[in-house]
């Protein structure tokens, strides 16, 4: 008599065991943690391109990820970026006709072949006031070939305005003012000996 009382009790610890060890098995493997959001504070002087590289993903996907932003190249310091994840879904947002395509090209892809130099070298005869973009030749000719004479020209790596100042945020008091701009970069100029010194260098390095 006592030994199947034994076996019976025996049954029901083994039957409890196998009910009960994978319910709770199951409670602990369901709890996930979705990761947390990952926030960036803009900095002077950063773009989008430059975070998007920092974290390992590109600009588009941040423009699309951030609604609030309204055109790519303007980003302000102190505003707050997220980084989407890797493999997340994001409504493909259309970029600004003027975004970056339309922007001057960086100086690595300038081609600077010897045959051409001579061509390009030779000063423009004339030197007169340029209407809309320049004071003279040799300022058209450089704010020509780096914005495509628009004030609001930025390119991906941060640069903006008709002369493509670099960081952005040294013209950033100019906005979109001609005359202001036009100002800077002339006195920018100076440092080659005036505009003419200017453009020659542009034409030898494909930037300034």
């Amino acid at each position: 008599m006592k030994l199947p009382a034994i076996m019976a009790g025996f049954v029901l610890a083994v039957i409890a065991m196998l009910a009960g060890g994978p319910a709770a098995h199951a409670q602990t493997i369901t709890k996930h943690t979705a990761p947390a959001p990952k926030i960036v504070t803009i900095q002077s002087g950063d773009t989008l391109v430059q975070i998007a590289d920092s974290n390992h993903t590109t600009y588009p996907r941040i423009y699309d990820a951030n609604t609030y932003i309204k055109d790519p190249n303007l980003i302000y310091p102190g505003k707050k970026v997220r980084i989407p994840l890797a493999n997340e879904k994001l409504p493909n947002r259309p970029l600004p006709s003027d975004a970056p395509a339309q922007s001057a090209p960086a100086p690595a892809a300038q081609p600077a072949p010897a045959a051409a130099a001579p061509a390009q070298t030779a000063p423009v005869a004339q030197a007169a006031p340029v209407s809309g973009c320049g004071d003279n030749s040799y300022a058209n000719f450089i704010y020509s070939h780096e914005s495509g004479c628009r004030t609001t020209a930025m390119s991906p790596n941060g640069c903006y305005g008709i002369g493509q100042a670099c960081p952005a945020s040294k013209i950033y008091y100019c906005g979109a003012d001609y005359a202001c701009q036009n100002a800077y970069f002339t006195a920018y100029a100076g440092k080659y000996g005036g505009w003419a010194g200017a453009y020659a260098f542009w034409v030898a390095h494909g930037w300034w």
